[in-house]
Parts: C-alpha cells; sequence; structure tokens
C-alpha cells in the first residue's frame, strides 16, 4: 500500500491556505515534525497545490538531511482536475474531492494514523480512503488509535476494531 487520500464531499472548498495552516497546528500539537516543500500557484499567485513532509518527532536525519520515515502530503485546492473520485462500492452516489494524498504510507503506518486522527478531529467530515474498499472515519481513527497495533491499522477493515 502506498496512498492515503482524505476526502472531503465536492465543492465543499476548504481554502487550501487554511488546510495548510490546521496541518501545521495538528503537527505542532500533536509533536509531529513537519517539513516544508514545493508549493504550485496560479497565475494570481494563489496556491493551489502544496506538498509538506511529515514524520514522527524522534526521527533522526539521515546522511544527506532527510528524515527517516516521512509521509508526502500533497494539499490540493478545489477545484482541481483529476482530484475528484466516486466511491462506486459505497453506492452513496456522492462525489469526492481528493482534499490531501498521503503517499509512503507503507512502514510509516504510525505516523500516518496520528497525523490522520488530529488533523479529522479538526475535519470530522472527512473521511480517509486507502487504496482498498476501506473507508476510515474519525471514529474508527479514534479506534485503531486505542486497539490496534500502530504499525498494522491500515491493513484492517474498520469495522473489526
Amino acid at each position: 500500500m502506498a496512498s492515503a487520500f482524505v476526502l472531503v464531499e465536492e465543492n465543499s472548498n476548504i481554502p487550501i491556505d487554511r488546510l495548510v495552516e490546521d496541518i501545521r497546528q495538528v503537527c505542532l500539537e500533536s509533536n509531529l515534525h513537519l517539513i516544508d516543500g514545493i508549493q504550485d500557484v496560479d497565475s494570481e499567485q494563489n496556491m493551489k497545490h502544496c506538498a509538506l513532509g511529515i514524520s514522527l518527532s524522534n526521527q533522526e536525519e539521515s546522511d544527506h538531511g532527510k528524515v527517516n520515515n516521512t509521509i508526502r502530503v500533497d494539499v490540493y485546492d478545489e477545484p482541481a482536475l483529476h482530484q475528484y473520485r466516486e466511491l462506486e462500492w459505497r453506492e452513496d452516489g456522492q462525489v469526492y474531492f481528493n482534499t490531501l494524498i498521503i503517499d509512503e504510507v507503507y512502514q510509516n503506518e504510525e505516523v500516518t494514523l496520528t497525523f490522520l486522527y488530529h488533523f479529522l478531529t479538526r475535519y470530522p467530515q472527512m473521511i480517509v480512503w486507502i487504496e482498498e474498499d476501506w473507508v476510515y472515519t474519525l471514529s474508527d481513527l479514534d479506534k485503531a488509535l486505542k486497539t490496534s497495533n500502530l504499525s498494522d491499522w491500515c491493513y484492517v477493515n474498520p469495522n473489526s476494531f
């Protein structure tokens, strides 16, 4: 498994600046290390995409100055081409927007769960889709933190927590 998607209902229009600021606050409050990355802006200098790195705060830097065990979080401003998704198997007909895409989940399950739980406490209407047929809500993430092995939570059906 490589990626997780944080989805919000289409046309929720949460400003990207607010999302990025909330990610910064989540990292501070949950003792995660944040690494600023690239930003893409439109012709009017409005941020449309931002890439950030997040790791557990106790991680050491490698010889090349890169923090080990880091997830990449891509944040998107709605609307954005190719960032809409319909989870056909949910049969709710809802179209979702990929607000955040998290890469490098494999072997970084603990930092992913910690970040997602704290982020969804700010946005409980959002859901997390892991590249399987499983969708996690804030309640599921809370149960995962309390009852699962932090390294395997995303490989388990959330109904089994």
